[in-house]
């Protein structure tokens, strides 16, 4: 099939392709070896959020060099301005439409095997400082859920990789959990293991499936079925691109502007006016439900410089109790810094930093350490909210 020159080239491919899926799913309850569900991921790319055509081609070749990904890849200009094809692979080719109408925030569109595209988008963003997956942490997931019907939801927590309590003792936490839960009795099941004295610390919402309809009128016949994780994938299908590129619109507008206003907020500024400094912006404010039990080891993984943190600092203590971090943030290159104590963690945010870096951080805490955690501001109201939420 010839690659899509154009955008609406693209939309009417991935209607094709959406239609057939959902038609083989709903006849025989599976799909052809062939058949493959639309998969769009989004891709934060704070530094270039005023890049021209060029300027994005340019990062694009240099991000998927052959070399590098060791397999043959071609990047394809279009028609359009700013989006691209990716093709990658011998045999059975890996193809990928980039979109950059927003230059700071990408789509990446597939219908190729998740087993091929995923590994290429994990390359996208730990080759390069370049990018970043969007980070939805539970809050935000749970208010996605409710753009639509909710059909299902994951569940993903692994607190082996946080490792700062002794796993094998009588009273160590849950070390790892991970459901799926369809059908209309999920929000039921998240209910129980979110109880006292259940599962709540380890009940981290990692993606919800959501039926959604454009005009909202359940009876329409146009409709997608989404499911949108935590990292920023999102898997369709259904009746209707329209309905699927509409969902996916909402959530990615929603972020971005939360991720603006933490720019806005979070990040802290010295001025120097008549011989007196003045203190602009303010601190993120992350508090812990329980006391950390060993905060030097909580501080030595955080800050390594590995995934999923991607922070690079050096703890020192500031007290018993007390560490200060000035570290590195590894996708956008600029210094975060931080304050923690058992009981709690402030970040602050450069000039010049990313309001991704705080939603990356504080999901994978969710994720990988606790999903009870809070994030607040100097008011105490919640950084992450989840108005209309519906899990």
């Amino acid at each position: 099939m010839p690659l899509p020159q154009t955008r609406r080239e693209l939309a009417q491919h991935l209607e094709e392709v959406m239609s057939h899926a959902y038609a083989q799913l709903e006849e025989r309850q599976r799909l052809d070896a062939d058949t493959s569900l639309v998969k769009t991921y989004l891709i934060e790319a704070h530094r270039l959020r005023a890049a021209d055509h060029d300027r994005t081609l340019q990062t694009i070749r240099a991000t998927f060099d052959p070399e590098v990904l060791g397999r043959p890849t071609r990047v394809r200009q279009t028609e359009d301005d700013r989006f691209f094809n990716i093709q990658s692979g011998r045999e059975e080719e890996t193809v990928m439409h980039v979109d950059a109408s927003n230059p700071r925030f990408w789509l990446i569109h597939s219908t190729s095997r998740s087993t091929e595209v995923d590994p290429l988008i994990q390359k996208l963003v730990n080759n390069t400082s370049e990018f970043d997956h969007v980070w939805l942490p539970i809050q935000l997931l749970s208010r996605i859920a409710g753009f639509g019907s909710l059909r299902g939801l994951g569940l993903d927590y692994d607190r082996r990789s946080v490792p700062d309590v002794d796993f094998e003792a009588d009273d160590a936490p849950m070390q790892f959990l991970k459901m799926q839960l369809w059908g209309n009795r999920a929000r039921d099941v998240l209910r129980i293991l979110r109880q006292p004295g259940a599962f709540a610390d380890a009940t981290t919402l990692s993606k919800v499936k959501v039926k959604y309809f454009l005009d909202r009128n359940e009876n329409d016949e146009a409709f997608c079925i989404a499911d949108m994780k935590y990292d920023g994938k999102v898997t369709g299908r259904g009746t209707s691109y329209q309905s699927y590129i509409a969902l996916v619109t909402n959530l990615y507008r929603d972020y971005i502007r939360r991720i603006e206003d933490y720019e806005r907020r979070f990040t802290v500024r010295f001025e120097s006016a008549q011989d007196r400094v003045r203190i602009d912006g303010e601190p993120l404010n992350i508090r812990f439900t329980q006391p950390l039990p060993n905060l030097e080891a909580f501080c030595e993984r955080v800050f390594s410089g590995s995934n999923p943190f991607r922070i690079m600092g050096l703890p020192i203590a500031t007290g018993p109790h007390s560490f200060r971090v000035n570290a590195i943030d590894l996708h956008v290159g600029k210094r975060i810094s931080f304050e923690l104590s058992p009981e709690f963690m402030r970040v602050y945010l450069a000039p010049g930093g990313c309001g991704n870096s705080l939603a990356r951080l504080y999901t994978n805490l969710q994720h990988h350490y606790n999903s009870q955690i809070e994030a607040v501001d100097g008011s105490e109201q919640p950084a992450f909210s989840e108005q209309n939420a519906a899990v």
